[in-house]
């Protein structure tokens, strides 16, 4: 039991994300894909099975409170967690390049059926939103991802920042 509570912690901080936080930490048309980085992250360091579940469960808890797409959250992150805990034994994950690379492309691979279902409604609007709002998107949460790497290796901590101011 005490095995789920990171998880179950992991989904508050979704759910939490979702209501309250998403506007706070947008910079312009930019967010963090707060839901994919996490079952990246969570894929990275765990097994395919966990990876699966915790993608479905983070579909289903970023989609509720819009039932309409109830299905589409679920689906895609479910694939994203398994593709990614699949892909990260053909990686080096002691280089911070391989880790970010493959951050970045987990969440290409999460921003274009996010920006074709949810933002899009034709072609030429398809490309000017991945140009303006999902790539910046992809970047800003590729950022807190290598922030997250660098204090996970322990490049960067609380002592060397105090050290530096």
């Amino acid at each position: 039991m005490m095995r789920f509570i990171p998880y179950a912690l992991y989904l508050l901080l979704i759910t939490f994300y979702r209501t309250n936080l998403m506007e706070l930490f947008s910079i312009g048309p930019a967010r963090i894909y707060l839901t994919a980085l996490l079952v990246i992250l969570v894929a990275l360091n765990k097994d395919d099975l966990t990876s699966l579940w915790f993608g479905f469960a983070a579909g289903l808890i970023y989609d509720a409170p819009n039932p309409e797409y109830l299905g589409v959250h679920m689906l895609l992150l479910a694939m994203i967690g398994l593709a990614t805990s699949i892909l990260k034994q053909r990686f080096n994950l002691d280089s911070m390049k391989s880790l970010v690379f493959l951050v970045i492309g987990g969440l290409f691979v999460y921003s274009v059926p996010y920006t074709v279902i949810y933002v899009s409604t034709g072609a030429g609007e398809f490309i000017r939103s991945m140009g303006q709002s999902a790539l910046l998107s992809i970047i800003y949460s590729s950022f807190v991802a290598w922030l997250f790497f660098m204090f996970q290796s322990g490049r960067l901590s609380y002592q060397k920042l105090k050290s530096i101011f």
